[in-house]
């Protein structure tokens, strides 16, 4: 996987879920944040 980046809406369209539930499962539940274009985990965005 050459290119880490992800929409949320690819994310959504391949597991069958809406956008909104994407994201909150990747920042409410993984703890996870946009940084540059890539979901990384929240402390180290610091």
């Amino acid at each position: 996987m050459d290119d880490r980046r992800v929409k949320v809406r690819e994310i959504a369209s391949a597991v069958g879920i809406s956008n909104e539930r994407v994201h909150n499962i990747l920042h409410l539940h993984l703890d996870m944040t946009k940084l540059s274009a890539r979901w990384v985990p929240r402390f180290a965005d610091a």
